[in-house]
């Protein structure tokens, strides 16, 4: 069956489409309630979303939210948002698993979730409070599902990504292990594409895009390679369980996009830099990420194993706060800055193997 992409400013369901290339993903589905600062980048045809955090105004990056809008202009992240974002989730309450997932994806998801339960969302409610009313009896009725459905996709990440380190595991791919959870039915993971509908791109959905362009500047510009239409299939559900698969079948596909678990909170994330990363880039309650804390342990553990290192912090810190009690004594001051100078220059020769621990060590102690 033939379906096209919605041309309406308002619809149901919810759409999905990446480009690995730029490891983005966009989505489009209507949200009927939001709070949110929108920027609105004409053109790119996308929306930059952020969550407005109620104690403080500062946008949270890679928290997006949405508003009634349509296909042409996408609601983007990063590429595996949508999956990781719910393997973070918190279900255990309305309220959390709103702040922690809902909020950014609406509830539109869940309509395929139960088959004994349909519900219609309205597009207008009389008051927020009514909506919440409303929204949070879907959620509880549907609650233990979706609590099932996080379940079994931590599990097959856990097995895809080997996340529990299982030595047998460990010689083979991600997409390889992924075959093998889906054909040896090691999961429900193989019941969850069901309610995928894949909308096949073709160029005839890129006339928005390039109505602005003549035909002629169009083959012009297709003509001296100036332009790249690239051509990515779009998927439609209203069902959650779908929506993951959907997604971690992508990020098993594109190389260089594991799931990983952070070693110091426990949240799913996707390295950013480096595929050796083991701490999340999520801001924690004192406004610090976990590779920031993972960075300032590593370094005090390096001082506690290195005594050159350790002595050279101990006397920076001396000498720094003897110049800041004896601000007038500009001697003290100056010799500071030139013991500094020849400090950090001994240190660096320690780090590239120039000079020795027990060296740099020695110098430091004869002019402390």
């Amino acid at each position: 069956m033939k379906t096209n992409l919605p041309e309406m400013n308002f619809f149901d369901g919810f759409y999905i489409w990446f480009n690995k290339e730029k490891k983005e993903e966009y989505y489009a589905t209507p949200l009927y309630l939001y709070k949110a600062n929108t920027k609105v980048e004409y053109d790119n045809r996308l929306v930059s979303v952020y969550l407005e955090d109620k104690k403080r105004k500062t946008p949270v990056e890679e928290q997006g939210l949405k508003f009634p809008g349509n296909m042409y202009f996408p609601y983007h992240e990063k590429f595996g948002m949508f999956l990781v974002r719910f393997l973070n989730a918190d279900f255990q309450h309305y309220e959390s698993a709103y702040d922690t997932f809902f909020y950014a994806y609406g509830f539109e998801i869940l309509k395929e979730l139960d088959e004994y339960y349909k519900f219609e969302l309205l597009d207008k409610y009389k008051d927020e409070t009514e909506y919440l009313k409303e929204m949070k009896k879907i959620f509880l009725a549907l609650q233990y599902k979706i609590q099932e459905v996080q379940e079994e996709m931590i599990n097959c990440v856990t097995y895809i990504y080997n996340l529990d380190n299982r030595e047998k595991l460990e010689e083979f791919t991600p997409s390889q292990r992924f075959a093998v959870y889906l054909i040896k039915h090691l999961g429900d993971l193989y019941k969850y594409n069901k309610n995928d509908n894949v909308i096949k791109d073709n160029y005839s959905n890129k006339h928005l895009e390039f109505s602005i362009l003549s035909e002629l500047q169009l083959l012009e510009r297709f003509k001296n390679n100036d332009i790249l239409v690239s051509m990515i299939d779009t998927h439609e559900s209203k069902d959650l369980s779908a929506i993951c698969y959907a997604v971690l079948e992508e990020l098993v596909k594109a190389p260089g996009s594991p799931i990983k678990k952070c070693q110091n909170c426990g949240m799913y994330f996707i390295p950013t830099s480096r595929l050796d990363e083991i701490y999340c880039g999520y801001p924690k309650s004192d406004g610090k990420t976990c590779r920031e804390k993972g960075a300032f342990q590593a370094y005090n553990e390096r001082l506690k194993q290195n005594r050159a290192l350790a002595e050279y912090r101990r006397l920076y810190q001396l000498k720094s706060m003897a110049v800041g009690r004896n601000k007038d004594n500009e001697q003290m001051k100056n010799d500071f800055e030139k013991w500094k100078k020849d400090a950090k220059a001994k240190v660096n020769k320690l780090k590239h193997g120039v000079l020795t621990e027990d060296e740099v060590y020695e110098w430091l102690i004869k002019n402390k």
